[in-house]
C-alpha cells in the first residue's frame, strides 16, 4: 500500500508543475553575451539604434552605453543606458528604447531598438524571456528561440543579430548574469 500512495505522489508532480509560479525577473537586468573562446560574457551596449556585443568605450562615441533592461507586461524589453559605463563621461541621449529582433521576412537581420512611440511591422518587439537566466523569444505558438548571432571580427563592434550567418555570424547565448571574471575585451 505505501509503495502505491509513493507511486501516485510520484506521478502527481508533474500536475504541481501547473500550478507553480513563473518566478519574476529582477526590475532591472543587462545582458552578457557568450559563445565560443572569444565571446566570454561581454556586455550588451546600444550603438545608433543597433545592439552589440564587447565595450562601448571602444566605439569612443558619446551615444555607446552598456544597456540595462526592464521588462513591460507584455513582454517587451526596454532598454536605458547604464551610466555607469559612459564613453569620455557622457550620459547618452538615449533611454526608453524597445528592443527588437528582425522578423523572417526582414532583410537587416541585426537586433536593433525603437524609440517606445514607434514601431514597424517587420520588427518584433514582444515575446522576450528568460529561461533560467537565459534571453530568449516565446513564439506565438510556444516555442522558445535562442537564436542570436553575432559578427566574429575581431578588433571591431560585434554586431547583434537573429538568425543570421550570412556574414560569418556565430551563435550566442544572452543571459542575464555577468562572468565571475571580467571578459577579455
Amino acid at each position: 500500500m505505501a509503495a502505491l500512495i509513493r507511486f501516485a505522489m510520484l506521478c502527481a508532480l508533474p500536475l504541481g508543475a501547473l500550478g507553480a509560479v513563473k518566478r519574476a525577473t529582477a526590475a532591472e537586468f543587462p545582458l552578457f553575451g557568450y559563445g565560443g573562446m572569444a565571446i566570454g560574457g561581454l556586455p550588451l551596449y546600444y550603438l545608433d539604434g543597433y545592439a552589440y556585443l564587447g565595450d562601448p568605450k571602444a566605439t569612443n562615441d558619446a551615444g555607446a552605453a552598456v544597456v540595462t533592461f526592464t521588462s513591460t507586461d507584455d513582454n517587451k524589453w526596454i532598454a536605458s543606458p547604464n551610466i555607469t559605463t559612459t564613453v569620455n563621461g557622457t550620459t547618452p541621449s538615449w533611454s526608453n528604447e524597445t528592443l527588437y529582433i528582425p522578423a523572417s521576412i526582414a532583410s537587416d537581420k541585426r537586433v536593433g531598438f525603437f524609440s517606445s512611440n514607434s514601431t514597424n511591422s517587420s520588427e518584433i518587439t514582444t515575446g522576450f524571456s528568460f529561461y533560467g537566466t537565459t534571453a530568449s523569444l516565446l513564439t506565438d505558438d510556444g516555442q522558445l528561440q535562442t537564436l542570436w548571432t553575432v559578427s566574429n571580427e575581431t578588433g571591431k563592434p560585434r554586431a547583434l543579430y537573429w538568425n543570421d550567418y550570412s556574414l560569418g555570424q556565430v551563435s550566442v547565448i544572452l543571459r542575464s548574469i555577468g562572468p565571475s571574471n571580467p571578459p577579455l575585451m
